[in-house]
This record gives C-alpha cells, structure tokens and sequence, in this order.
C-alpha cells in the first residue's frame, strides 16, 4: 500500500517508525490473535452505532492519484474502493460484480461493474470511470509518484507512455484499458502476472469520476466538498491537523452491511494521552507504547497483532558520499541490536528483521512460506560491524562521519531515533544528528530527496507477492535516487520480471530469494524489524477485524452494545 514515507505499499506506503503508521497491517489469518472481536455480555445495541479512534499523523491528501502513504490511503480504501477488495481477511470482487474473466494466454481481464453502484451525487459508476483514473495516474502532467505501478501491473503501453524515451510518452489513450461499454471493463497485460487480481484490491486502480474532478480542477480533493465517494464511508469533516470524519454512505451498494455509521479520527501524538482518551471512553481502539503493554496484557481489552509490514533505513548517497562505500553500509546494519529494539523498546509484537519479505507474507508455487528454509542475512554483530567501519575508515580515507538521522516528531519515534543512534555511535568517528519532523514535513522532506538517513521508513503489500517488497528497491522503484549501485540486484529484478512474464513461478520465486539476499547482505536496504501492535479494543465493540492485507482495522460491519 503500500511506503510509508511513499506510499501505503505500492502501496505503499512511508511508515512512521515505531507508531507514525498507526493503522499497522493487521493480524495474521494463522494468528490466534487475528479476526473479530468476540461479542460482550450485553447484547443490547447502543443507540448510536459510532467508532472513535486516534491517528499519530494528519491526513496529507484523499485524492488517489497522489497519495503516498498509510494514512492517506486508509480513508481512501473507505471511500475509493476499486474492483477488488479484502473483507474480513478474504478477497472479494467489490466494484466488479463479480471476479474476472481472464482470456486464456493471461493477458485480458474483463471486469463487468455493478450495477447499483453509484457515486455520492447519483451518477452511476462505470467502466469510463476507471478509464479515466488510470489513465490520470500514468499521465507525465500528473507527476503521480505511484505512477510506476501501473507498469507493475504489467498494464500494456503503460511503462512507454511513461518513458519520455518512448513515441508512446504520454499518449495515455493507448493504456491497455477500455470500456467496452458502460458497465464492462477490459484490461490489456503485455503478458501474463500472477498477482494482477490482488493488485486490483490497490487504491491506485479505483475509479474517478471524470466531471466531476475536471469541473473541481485544483481544487480537487482538497476539502469534503470537493470530493466524490463511492464506497461505503463519505469524508464529511476534515479538520486539518486536528482530525477527519467518515459518515455512512447511504447510496453504497451494499449500505445494509454497513452498521457502524460515523467513525471519526483523531490526530493524537502522544501515546499517555491517547491513552487517557482510550481510558475515559472517547476512543474505542488504541495502540499501546511498550511501557504501557504490561498493564493491559492480561486483560480481555489486549490484543497482539502480527502484520506484514516491513520497516527500514534508507541511506542517501547522493547527500552522504560515504554510503557509496559497501563497508560502511554494512557496518551500520550489522551494528543494529534489533532484538532490543523489538522487545524492549517496541514490546508489541514487533519481531527483528534482517530480511525485507515478511515472514509469513505468502507462499510460493511449491507451497512454501518465502523465508522458509533461508539463513539469516546478517551474521557478526558488533564485533565485525566495528572491524568493516575500520577497514572502510582505512579504504577510504576518512577518520569521522557525521550523518543526520531524520524521523518523524511521535514520542515513540523520538525514543526510537535515540536508540538508533547510541546503536551507530558504537561504530568510533560515527556522530549521529537527529532530526523530527511532523508528518506531512517528513513526507516532503524524504520525497524531494533532502534526507541522509532517513529511519522512519517503511511499506506495506500492495498485493500479495514478495516483488511488492522487493520490486521497491530496483532502480525503477520508489527507491530510485539513493545513489547506491545496484546493478546485480537490478538484474536479478529484471530476470525475475522476465520469468513471471513466462509464467516460470518456480524459477522465479528462487531468484527473487537471491535478489533479497544481495540487496540485504550488500546493505543496499538495511531493514530493523516488522511490524507488530499491541492492541487494546474495547470490550462493548465486537466485530473489528484485524486484517494482514488491504484496510488493516475493517470495521463497517462492527457492533457497539450498551456500556
């Protein structure tokens, strides 16, 4: 969805380290943890059928073409929904009235729309109207950030309408998608992807309604009035940095499956205070700091979610020349005591990570979890962190090295970075500068390129397969200006493209685990952990679902009782 700097992963996306990314991807289907609340003792309804919650961050924009980021897309997944989309831990069609027609070869996917689905102001939805987002999204004019994932989703002409190279660069017309007519939807692959499907539960590939954005202009998105909703929630109240509120659409196909009509959001920094608001009954769901976890770990509110999302450093060479150098990248990650930063620090159910496709993510053709059966990346600890850093010291010829390490301004993330750099200062001549920014600031800030070290990124699955994690990293991703060379790892992305296009799934999946290992063992990435929560929900909510991929806290369908 998904980086969370970049987006919700491509998806997408920049994650907030240690708490920014509130709306963490959720539970495990495996996990005992996962699913539903079990309903109260009192099974009388509350009069008002509302949810409360807190967000660390402000909500930066709702227009789906240019959202980068978790926060973002949360509202938008509720009130965008595209032709597919994950209930309750299972993917449904939602736009589409149904799942796909695919041709024979893999390369057209037909998609009929529904028929009673509507947009806020009456207008039917159609096929025309994913035409024109997609379209919209790959456009140069539109400088989308998360434009490249159409070409991910191997959309035919989409990587040369992008391609200022190409006589096809900036010809949207001749994007892979047509209506066919009004209610049916064709898409065109330049040759056939295992993951399309689940790729269309993205919020990248949700539709827009054309008049209505060109008639808004600038102005589009930019307040709840100047925004169309054709999913279950409307966006009715944007107080920016204060706050949101979603309404119940009543014109949403499926509005009887809707029970909790209004859920407002809260922008809340501190975690002792969303605590308090947690306490005092004005919020119903909250995520716990490490030193709160052991005063509610017993009791029937906990909840331990495991997620799917992969958080990590991304160093900028063309700001610190010094990174350029293997040694040194490698020093810093190997120097990293993550098993403290997870238990102790983060205490959530956080789990180290020297790997950058989750455990427990997905399994591949021979029915075999990725990590399955893979050694640990990152062997030697302090010790031979100290030994690289001496010798790339010596190699390079530069005694000192002083990098600022950038991170968002949440309490958690603040203790976070000073963890992290007592953890490089262990490497002699490293000095460490911390900078915290609020989120949308951190946001600019890491997308115009103007960090050296920035420790509060992160990304989430756009669709379930490990190139979501790994394809972010090519020299074609949203990773694209670190001025760190990856040419071998480049080519074993591309090998594996070239695979998948040849529906070669086994081979595939084995080079995609070289790939992981030269771009973690050569510290091209330098993952920290994956993410966890420790939850509290309270106990007159039952129905909230903790989901590992899509809307991470899916509660439409949730019942608030009498307390």
């Amino acid at each position: 969805m998904k980086k969370q700097n970049l987006r919700w992963s491509l998806a997408a996306a920049l994650i907030l380290l240690l708490g920014m990314f509130l709306a963490a991807c959720g539970g495990s289907e495996n996990n005992e943890s996962s699913g539903s609340q079990k309903a109260p003792k009192n099974t009388e309804l509350a009069d008002k059928q509302e949810l409360h919650f807190v967000r660390n961050a402000d909500l930066p924009t709702v227009d789906l073409t240019m959202a980068t980021d978790t926060t973002s897309s949360e509202v938008i997944q509720r009130t965008h929904p595209g032709l597919i989309a994950f209930k309750n831990n299972e993917m449904v069609p939602e736009m589409a009235a149904k799942m796909p027609e695919i041709s024979d070869d893999g390369t057209v996917y037909t998609f009929k729309i529904r028929e009673d689905a509507t947009w806020s102001n009456g207008d039917p939805l159609t096929a025309s109207d994913f035409v024109f987002a997609w379209q919209r999204l790959v456009n140069p004019d539109t400088a989308s950030q998360y434009a490249y994932i159409m070409g991910v989703a191997n959309v035919k002409n989409a990587e040369k309408i992008m391609d200022q190279d190409s006589p096809l660069y900036g010809k949207v017309e001749k994007l892979g998608v047509k209506a066919i007519d009004e209610k049916t939807l064709q898409v065109t692959l330049e040759s056939p992807i295992p993951y399309f499907t689940s790729l269309m539960s993205f919020n990248k590939f949700g539709p827009l309604n054309e008049k209505f954005v060109k008639k808004q202009g600038k102005d589009y998105a930019k307040e709840p009035e100047n925004l169309l909703t054709v999913g279950p929630y409307k966006l009715t109240k944007w107080d920016h940095g204060v706050g949101w509120t979603l309404e119940k659409n009543k014109d949403y196909y499926a509005a009887d499956e809707v029970n909790i009509t209004k859920a407002t959001f809260k922008v809340v920094k501190e975690k002792n205070t969303q605590l308090s608001l947690y306490q005092s009954d004005d919020i119903q769901v909250d995520s716990l700091s490490a030193e709160q976890v052991d005063a509610y770990k017993n009791k029937p509110d906990f909840k331990n979610v495991a997620g799917n999302c992969m958080f990590w450093w991304e160093l900028n060479a063309e700001k610190v020349p010094e990174f350029k150098h293997e040694k040194v990248r490698k020093a810093m990650s190997l120097v990293i005591n993550r098993e403290g930063l997870t238990s102790v620090l983060l205490n959530n159910g956080s789990i180290p990570a020297d790997y950058v496709v989750p455990k427990d993510f997905v399994e591949g053709p021979a029915g075999k979890a990725f990590r399955e059966g893979q050694d640990p990346y990152l062997q030697g600890g302090v010790e031979k962190a100290k030994k690289l850093w001496e010798e790339a010291k010596k190699e390079h010829g530069f005694d000192k090295l002083e990098i600022t390490y950038l991170s968002t301004d949440g309490d958690l993330a603040a203790q976070a970075a000073e963890f992290m750099a007592n953890q490089l200062e262990q490497l002699e001549g490293m000095k460490v500068n911390i900078k915290k920014l609020p989120w949308n600031a951190y946001l600019e800030h890491v997308n115009a390129g103007n960090h050296e070290l920035d420790g509060a990124s992160g990304w989430c699955p756009d669709y379930k397969d490990p190139m979501t994690f790994l394809g972010y990293w090519h020299s074609d991703g949203p990773n694209d200006a670190n001025g760190i060379d990856r040419q071998k790892y480049d080519k074993l992305i591309e090998e594996a493209r070239n695979l998948a296009k040849q529906q070669k799934e086994e081979e595939r999946w084995k080079v995609l685990q070289k790939a992981e290992k030269v771009l973690v063992e050569n510290a091209i990435a330098i993952p920290t952990y994956q993410k966890g929560s420790a939850m509290i929900v309270k106990p007159y909510v039952e129905g909230i679902t903790f989901q590992n991929f899509g809307i991470d806290q899916y509660f439409r369908e949730a019942k608030v009782y009498k307390h």
